[in-house]
């Protein structure tokens, strides 16, 4: 997994980095990068259906985790998604969250930080897991029927994320004016700062051409500031150009920074996505990481 991201770039990355390795159960845990909101219901569905519609998937399972210090979490919506394609539900805060509230867990036992699990935290959600593959073994030994792969059901969001494709340095070749390939060596997953642009110069700029009516854009806020400063500017619109400060607010690292510039670009036309260095930052580059395109 990406730390800190969401089922919104989930849904993008799912081809190269899940379906690509041709696997036969997947495990989806979005519920706490993820809001409880309807737009996160959309972002995650189109995940949920495009792991669906892979031909080597035979199962998909989902789990919820939780903020231990209130409980709250977006299973809310990713579990009407569930619901609705009839999956299997991990909800760690349906077991875990009565047992803090009612204090017979001290939350510490789980999490050191209210949310990543300790070893034993870890343990917890395993055992969940295990024993929800168990009870279906059990049925099957048992005498369950298991049919074949149902049809996909019809989609209760847009879903317009499911079609989603991440241009990077690797298979796109933007207009570069002072911005230069990103080419270091980094863990496949786990990294994603790489195989994007960077630039440092004010002026500097990244132009793409894309086709979708969503145009989104991942680029690195850093804790070595100060940062430059840029703005994202789609068919020359600079009135409604989309500010890009790459000065990270928190301590704990990089963030993996996915913005959406539009949802309203018209389908099935190019568009030109201009990313421009407006204030130079001593202490970094900027880095675009990739430009993504949905709804074609």
């Amino acid at each position: 997994g990406i730390g800190a991201t969401t089922s919104q770039y989930g849904a993008a990355r799912a081809e190269e980095h899940v379906l690509s390795r041709k696997p036969d159960v997947v495990f989806v845990e979005f519920s706490v990068n993820d809001d409880d909101t309807d737009f996160f219901k959309e972002t995650y569905e189109s995940l949920v259906r495009r792991l669906l519609a892979a031909e080597s998937v035979k199962a998909v399972l989902l789990i919820n985790n939780l903020f231990y210090d209130d409980g709250r979490n977006a299973q809310r919506v990713h579990n009407e998604i569930g619901l609705h394609y009839d999956l299997p539900i991990v909800s760690v805060k349906n077991y875990a969250w009565q047992l803090v509230e009612s204090g017979e867990i001290d939350p510490k036992v789980y999490t050191d930080d209210n949310l990543h699990p300790t070893d034993i935290g870890h343990k917890m959600i395993a055992d969940l897991i295990k024993g929800l593959l168990e009870e279906n073994y059990s049925a099957y030994k048992n005498g369950g029927v298991f049919g074949a792969k149902p049809a996909l059901a019809e989609k209760i969001t847009p879903c317009r994320y499911e079609d989603a494709v991440i241009y990077r340095n690797t298979n796109c070749t933007p207009i570069l004016d002072g911005f230069f390939a990103d080419t270091h060596k980094a863990d496949r997953f786990c990294d994603p700062f790489k195989d994007g642009w960077t630039g440092s110069a004010k002026g500097a700029s990244v132009t793409f051409e894309a086709e979708g009516s969503i145009l989104m854009l991942q680029w690195r806020r850093t804790v070595k500031q100060p940062a430059p400063v840029a703005y994202a500017t789609i068919d020359g619109d600079i009135a409604n150009s989309v500010k890009l400060d790459a000065n990270f607010d928190e301590t704990w690292g990089d963030l993996c920074c996915l913005t959406t510039l539009t949802e309203s670009a018209a389908k099935g036309a190019k568009h030109t996505i201009k990313v421009e260095i407006a204030e130079e930052g001593s202490a970094n580059d900027f880095m675009v990481i990739s430009l993504i395109a949905a709804d074609n």
